[in-house]
């Protein structure tokens, strides 16, 4: 991370300036995003809060790196807290910047294959819904507004180029 100088600090983020003087954002950690899709070609997204537009949103699941733990058993952690599906193969897909200019936080991208149900209890302080959708069309949900979160929408689109070239 660059030299910079924090002017306030939350659970989440914090917001510093750099030695110019300019404000930006920084994560408290970073984060593992999992397309998890099923054996029939069905992606897991969540339906959860957003905080910052006070209406539901489609997601995928993940969440914060915690220190000692790798991304990958992260992502692995997540599916099970969030959707009660462990995967028996990770790939990794990439790594996305959702603000790249102005918010130091990286988003590991996994696509996540061969579920089998595990569950895990979770740290969210709310209920978790699911909602299946096709990855080969998930296009509609976009259309209607549903579907708005730039790193999913990034996401899926690397997984299904993914098992396109795979297959």
């Amino acid at each position: 991370m660059i030299p910079s100088t924090v002017l306030h600090q939350s659970r989440w983020f914090a917001i510093r300036t750099d030695a110019a003087g300019d404000e930006f954002l920084a994560s408290t950690g970073d984060e593992v995003l999992v397309v998890p899709v099923t054996a029939a070609g069905e992606v897991i997204l969540t339906v959860e809060p957003s905080t910052a537009f006070g209406e539901p949103t489609l997601i995928l699941p993940g969440g914060e790196v915690k220190p000692g733990v790798s991304p990958e058993e992260q992502a692995n952690l997540e599916l099970q807290e969030e959707v009660g599906y462990r995967a028996g193969r990770l790939d990794f897909l990439g790594e996305l910047r959702p603000w790249s200019k102005y918010l130091a936080v990286r988003s590991f991208v996994y696509l996540g294959r061969d579920l089998s149900e595990s569950r895990l209890p979770g740290d969210e302080h709310y209920e978790i819904g699911v909602e299946l959708a096709p990855l080969a069309t998930f296009e509609p949900l976009i259309a209607a507004g549903r579907l708005t979160d730039a790193r999913v929408i990034a996401a899926l689109c690397l997984a299904r180029r993914f098992l396109a070239r795979e297959g």
